[in-house]
């Protein structure tokens, strides 16, 4: 009989070694001291939140989805996972500090909307990088993705949520909405429908046709660096809960 693998002294709480090893074919027995390894330390649950991770790529949204849990929630699960076994997270804040280091100015193609050109104007003549103000006032640096796809911040983390559909997206569903649209509360783990995460919403319009998130699901939120960024490429009013269009950008659209 297979016993499940006991790691912590049920007596002292003290992390336990094996003393002996034997294999169940030839009945060889290793004497000695073998640690265990850190993984061996987590509960079963924690372990199977691990090995969905680890199936899903380190893809989140894919987590959540088989978890039925909140990115915020996936999120902290995760961190406390890093915490048990003592491992340090390899900042996407500080590899998008050396990307944007490396990035310059990025060419205006014939076929760029009018959103993304007005991004790229204002960025590139900031040399391709700047910090620009959120609503709550703190400073966030953004820059071009090398990929070519869009923009890159260390606010941002999740790959491919300041692409160049994203800002065009949110411009299409403020001026569906008559110039003015709900930001959306998808940071706060707000599910796709809902009253505070709508589809109308500049959050929920991203998530549902951006991203493919299906209505009843939760969805990563980076509403407030979209908003500042369409704010300060004078395109949008980043307002309190609200994005508007600004007139000039509405004259020059016509």
């Amino acid at each position: 009989m297979v016993n499940e693998l006991v790691a912590v002294c049920p007596r002292c709480n003290e992390k336990l070694i094996a003393t002996r090893l034997s294999c169940g074919k030839c009945d060889l027995e290793l004497n000695g001291d073998f640690p265990l390894s850190k993984f061996d330390y987590l509960c079963a649950e924690e372990l199977n939140f691990v090995e969905c991770f680890l199936k899903a790529q380190g893809n989140f949204k894919t987590v959540q989805i088989d978890r039925e849990m909140s990115y915020p929630a996936v999120k902290k699960k995760f961190n406390e996972i890093l915490d048990k076994l003592n491992l340090s997270p390899i900042k996407n804040e500080e590899r998008n500090e050396v990307i944007m280091i490396t990035t310059g100015v990025v060419p205006i193609k014939e076929t760029d909307k009018l959103v993304v050109r007005k991004i790229k104007e204002k960025l590139n003549e900031n040399k391709g990088r700047v910090s620009i103000p959120l609503y709550n006032g703190d400073l966030c640096k953004i820059g071009y993705d090398p990929n070519g796809k869009g923009l890159i911040s260390p606010k941002i983390p999740v790959p491919n949520h300041l692409i160049w559909e994203v800002f065009e997206a949110a411009v299409e569903v403020v001026i569906e909405n008559g110039g003015k649209a709900m930001k959306g509360k998808a940071r706060s783990g707000a599910k796709l429908g809902s009253d505070d995460l709508p589809l109308d919403s500049v959050e929920g319009y991203i998530a549902y046709k951006v991203h493919g998130i299906e209505l009843g699901k939760t969805a990563f939120g980076p509403g407030f660096v979209v908003a500042a960024i369409l704010d300060w490429a004078g395109i949008c009013n980043n307002e309190r809960g609200f994005l508007t269009i600004k007139p000039g950008f509405m004259m020059e659209l016509k």
